[in-house]
């Protein structure tokens, strides 16, 4: 087979740039379908229950997560721990997705075919942990562990949209104490801090057969140049034979962990003794993800084309290409700001309902920083802003028996052109059933259900870091359709001392 003489790798020169800024940009948009964007959607049983949205309830230290000013109902010490099961349901059908190759004059080649489907996802076990001290008759104390994001999607090696993903892990975890003061007999306030901590891991196919093809094609223009059209045309018929051959792919893994810190402020107001109302916001948090972009080549690749991917670029703008390098990213978390309401209506029965609003156009664009002298690379993300409004209810069957309820309607960040297979989000429905049984005077356990439902998503998503130049995209579409769901079922053992 004839080889080029010189790679001209055109676009994909800064291919190790984009590779990991898009890497790095996937480890946090995932989601494990029970709550939008990327949030882990359950940190209490009792709350799971009425579908969150007993923020002003205040029965137990698992407040802390949703109105920490209402530890103030609490007396003495008292524990919470959660254990989460979440078993989410995701199907993907492709509907044909394709590689192009721009300025080559090919047209797209399929890389997948359409009509398959599979499920990406896997039942996850989640603990979180809460433990309030009432110190006073004014002042209390609360610790919550718990955890704010994550989640994991495994797609198979060879699906339509390995060069956008392959697998993406998602795990987080936060602390967060708190202070509550009660200023009167009706008025709580409370102020907490957070430290999260965010690690992520990411792998996906690299298409070597592209920059193969760009080669044959830069020596295809050479040999008409030089007055061999022979070679010229043979050198174009095997590029066209290389390109979107899957035998000629390579893979990248990313990782990349940090911590960082917000607040929280929370207040609840005591109306009467039947009737409370709260607000509860989070700040937002920042984190720098250092990582590392570790890369495997073909050995399928002929020589000269592994030495123009590994080789040092001659513009004096990168380090090494396809070599292994760091890179850090800055993420700012979403903010978030919810006010509830609960009302007992009688000795047996309870309404409550909550509104959150979520800050996600904070995550417009995420841009990559490199160790090597690299140019920062920018991905548009262009999320908005959303609610999630629940309603919820509690009925006290017997002393030791108190039922539960709940609806949450959930309103997805991401708008279906900016769809992505990291993220195959869509509005959402949640319907929950909860049960809390009084084991004696001290100690109670809390158990949820909840049926999450999503909208059909169709997805077509385009590598192409929308028209940016230079571009070191793989220029891969992947077209298909996600139907999704999710169960969760919640345990939590509260505990007087």
């Amino acid at each position: 087979m004839a080889r080029p003489s010189k790679i001209n790798s055109g676009p994909r020169h800064h291919a190790l740039a984009a590779l990991i800024a898009s890497g790095l940009s996937l480890l946090l948009p995932a989601n494990q379908a029970q709550a939008a964007g990327y949030r882990f959607g359950t940190q209490s049983a009792a709350g799971e229950g009425t579908a969150n949205a007993n923020g002003a309830e205040g029965a137990d230290a698992s407040t802390i997560f949703a109105n920490p000013a209402a530890i103030t109902r609490l007396s003495g010490w008292q524990f919470s721990g959660v254990l989460d099961f979440v078993k989410p349901n995701v199907r993907f059908t492709d509907q044909g997705s394709t590689i192009a190759l721009p300025g080559s004059g090919f047209q797209p080649v399929p890389i997948s075919k359409a009509g398959e489907s599979q499920s990406p996802t896997n039942s996850v076990v989640v603990p979180h942990f809460y433990g309030s001290y009432k110190y006073s008759d004014s002042m209390a104390f609360g610790v919550g562990a718990f955890v704010p994001y994550g989640a994991k999607l495994d797609y198979e090696p060879s699906w339509g949209g390995r060069y956008n993903l392959n697998s993406v892990e998602l795990k987080s975890f936060a602390i967060n104490p708190n202070i509550a003061w009660k200023p009167s007999q009706s008025l709580s306030l409370a102020f907490g801090i957070t430290a999260q901590y965010m690690e992520g891991d990411l792998k996906r196919a690299t298409p070597y057969g592209s920059a193969y093809a760009a080669g044959l094609l830069a020596a295809a223009g050479q040999a008409a140049a030089g007055g061999a059209p022979g070679l010229a045309l043979q050198l174009r018929q095997q590029a066209a034979k290389v390109f979107g051959d899957s035998a000629y792919d390579g893979s990248v893994h990313v990782s990349g962990n940090d911590w960082g810190f917000g607040t929280n402020l929370a207040l609840l107001w005591e109306i009467d003794e039947q009737t409370r109302v709260g607000a509860s916001w989070r700040s937002s948090i920042s984190h720098k993800l250092k990582g590392t972009g570790d890369w495997t080549q073909p050995s399928n690749l002929p020589p000269e084309v592994l030495a123009a991917i590994t080789g040092k670029p001659g513009d004096g703008h990168s380090k090494l290409d396809h070599n292994d390098s760091g890179a850090s990213l800055n993420v700012k978390t979403h903010d978030s700001l919810s006010m509830n309401a609960f009302r007992q209506l009688d000795s047996r029965f309870a309404v409550m309902a909550d509104a959150t609003w979520y800050r996600y156009s904070t995550l417009e664009t995420l841009r990559i920083n490199f160790d090597s002298t690299a140019a920062p690379s920018i991905t548009a993300e262009h999320w908005k802003d959303a609610w999630r409004v629940s309603l919820g209810g509690n009925w006290k069957v017997a002393p030791a028996l108190l039922l539960r309820a709940g609806v949450s309607f959930d309103k997805s960040p991401v708008d279906t052109v900016y769809r992505s297979p990291a993220l195959p989000d869509s509005d959402r429905t949640w319907y929950a059933l909860g049960a809390n049984f009084a084991i004696n005077k001290q100690a109670s356990v809390d158990l949820s259900f909840g049926y999450v439902k999503l909208k059909d998503a169709p997805m077509s998503a385009t590598d192409d870091a929308e028209g940016v130049v230079p571009c070191s995209c793989a220029y891969s579409t992947v077209r298909g359709n996600y139907e999704s769901s999710a169960k969760t079922v919640g345990v939590q053992l509260n505990y007087q001392f």
